[in-house]
């Protein structure tokens, strides 16, 4: 059995490398460091935009698509590099980070914070938040009734499917010959 040794140029071409990478990653943190020293006691415009954008970036897609829907933001498609059609959520949050007030990014920090526990479980959509979920620390922050939220809710989705499935009901109802028939007849009787 051989081992593949590295030629003498190969191994010079290695350290080369080795120490370029480290000097690479020493630097960036020495700058990070640096900006940390800088940094003010409150955030500046474009430091607090920076922050949310990236922090929206790392919620990924689900969630991307949740702050969207909770914002009513247009999901317009766009050609995507690989050619097909796709929503540019970063875009579109971009734009709207743009528009916000201060007080306004705030919040949306906040909400990006909270978005994730909106996700149910498909194997058990009906398991309630964590204790120590984010959104029910929140709630409980703010003084948020989320069991009296859920009763609405409920009641609110209870009412809806009656009204259809009665409405439903009565178009499904086919008339034949029968009971056109039974109807005349009955109607002659009274």
């Amino acid at each position: 059995m051989t081992r593949y040794q590295p030629t003498p140029q190969e191994q010079a071409q290695r350290k080369k490398e080795a120490l370029a990478e480290r000097v690479e990653k020493l630097s960036r943190v020495r700058v990070v460091e640096a900006i940390r020293k800088k940094l003010p006691e409150v955030l500046s415009r474009p430091d607090l935009e920076m922050v949310v954008l990236d922090y929206f970036r790392r919620l990924g897609h689900d969630n991307h698509r949740r702050l969207s829907k909770l914002y009513a933001w247009q999901e317009k498609k766009s050609k995507a590099s690989w050619g097909a059609e796709a929503v540019d959520y970063e875009k579109i949050a971009a734009s709207a980070v743009q528009g916000m007030s201060a007080a306004n990014l705030h919040h949306f920090l906040v909400v990006c914070a909270l978005v994730s526990d909106l996700y149910c479980p498909g194997y058990n959509p009906r398991q309630p938040l964590e204790r120590n979920s984010n959104l029910r620390l929140t709630a409980a922050r703010y003084g948020v009734d989320t069991s009296r939220i859920a009763n609405a809710v409920r009641m609110d989705l209870l009412k809806v499917p009656n009204k259809t499935r009665n409405v439903t009901h009565e178009r499904k109802r086919p008339t034949t010959t029968t009971t056109r028939q039974a109807k005349r007849s009955s109607g002659k009787r009274s």
